[in-house]
């Protein structure tokens, strides 16, 4: 197979359809089996390698190509993405110039039916072969305001022909699916589910990891977690509010850990919250290199991930590898994904989240019960189950 990647996912900081993009590349690189892989990256067309600094190893870099590694014109690329593509203008000129380079690659073919184009992130490029796009959620449609307007645009504008031009559609649920049918009338025989993958890495965290990371982040004894990028979705200032409703000895003894790059939208903490993160019972890590997370996650008391939609979630598997104690939401795909290891609670209801904090504080038989049903979980989502799905549907799409 002559495979074709959209690698713009890999460009900027990571957060959940970078990490899906670059594991997933790394697998299917990685046992390629003869087949041609290539990555489209902005105006430029590479020949990928398992030794690819854009796929390097997360135990070692910071989550995303690390611009000393690469050539110099992907290095500058990597740090034009990462400063310019949020900007309406200036990623509709991305992926004007990265639509034309994939149309002169498709040119140059001698049969462009006989290589796939593989579009990780919503919305496929002009291709007159065939292509597999995958959609993570659709956020936008059910809550347009938690997305900023020119994200909106972007896919309303892009989106529904994206879908009708594919060859196969992936998403990473059962949820999604659903969704995916409710909203663009998708007939399901068209969509395969390739869901995410935890790393082994996350079962594994020893104790010197631990304590490297402990030491390097001074974090406290018992704390609770919660890991995601900083936007209104994530339905953290639910959370905060749930928290702070403790008593001040719990919010002393368990502090609340934020982890997670700054998202869009307004951010701005109420005077309780901003008082509490003076007083150290809140606590903003901000981005958290990859090397870190699962040793961060290890050592968390327990993980609060709340977010009010969600197409996979991939911190609650992440927290279960590395065994511990997750509350999660009630709804979309989070209960999907959590199953029966999971605390699960209507986010919109305070009480009922700062009930879940102090259950899973004080219930240390709930707590292992649940540390032992999370890790047996998280052994079902594993990568190379991942690709093993993502090459099926690669199979399926040519055949088509």
């Amino acid at each position: 197979m002559n495979l074709i990647i959209n690698l713009e996912p890999l460009l900027k900081p990571l957060t959940g359809i970078g990490h899906y993009t670059r594991e997933l590349t790394r697998e299917l690189v990685r046992e390629s089996e003869g087949d041609q892989i290539a990555g489209l990256l902005g105006p430029r067309i590479l020949r990928l390698s398992s030794d690819h600094p854009l796929l390097g190893s997360p135990d070692v870099d910071d989550g995303a190509a690390d611009e000393t590694s690469l050539s110099a014109p992907e290095g500058r690329l990597s740090q034009w993405a990462r400063r310019y593509l949020r900007n309406g203008a200036t990623r509709y000129l991305y992926h004007k110039a990265t639509g034309l380079r994939l149309h002169r690659h498709a040119s140059r073919q001698a049969n462009p039916k006989d290589a796939l184009y593989w579009e990780p992130n919503y919305v496929r490029l002009p291709w007159p072969g065939r292509s597999v796009v995958t959609v993570h959620d659709l956020s936008h449609r059910r809550f347009p305001e938690y997305h900023p307007k020119d994200r909106i645009a972007f896919l309303e504008r892009h989106l529904k022909a994206s879908l009708a031009g594919a060859t196969r559609i992936n998403v990473v649920s059962r949820f999604t699916a659903q969704e995916l049918t409710a909203l663009f009338d998708i007939d399901p025989a068209r969509i395969d589910i390739v869901s995410p993958g935890v790393a082994e890495r996350f079962f594994n965290a020893d104790a010197h990891q631990r304590e490297r990371v402990r030491k390097r982040h001074d974090l406290p004894a018992h704390y609770c977690l919660s890991v995601g990028t900083l936007e209104p979705r994530k339905n953290l200032p639910r959370l905060l509010d749930a928290f702070l409703d403790q008593s001040l000895e719990r919010q002393r003894n368990c502090p609340l850990l934020l982890a997670g790059q700054r998202g869009w939208g307004d951010q701005r903490l109420s005077q309780k919250a901003l008082n509490a993160i003076e007083d150290g019972r809140v606590r903003q890590l901000g981005y958290i290199q990859d090397a870190d997370l699962p040793a961060l996650y290890a050592n968390a008391t327990l993980f609060a991930y709340i977010s009010r939609y969600e197409g996979f979630g991939m911190p609650v598997i992440e927290a279960m590898a590395a065994g511990v104690p997750v509350v999660t939401a009630d709804r979309s795909a989070t209960q999907e994904v959590a199953a029966d290891a999971a605390l699960k609670v209507d986010p919109d209801d305070t009480g009922a989240i700062r009930q879940a904090l102090e259950r899973l504080q004080d219930d240390s038989a709930l707590g292992q019960s649940l540390r032992d049903a999370g890790r047996l979980r998280a052994g079902h989502f594993t990568w190379q189950h991942s690709a093993a799905n993502l090459r099926a549907s690669f199979r399926h799409a040519m055949s088509h």
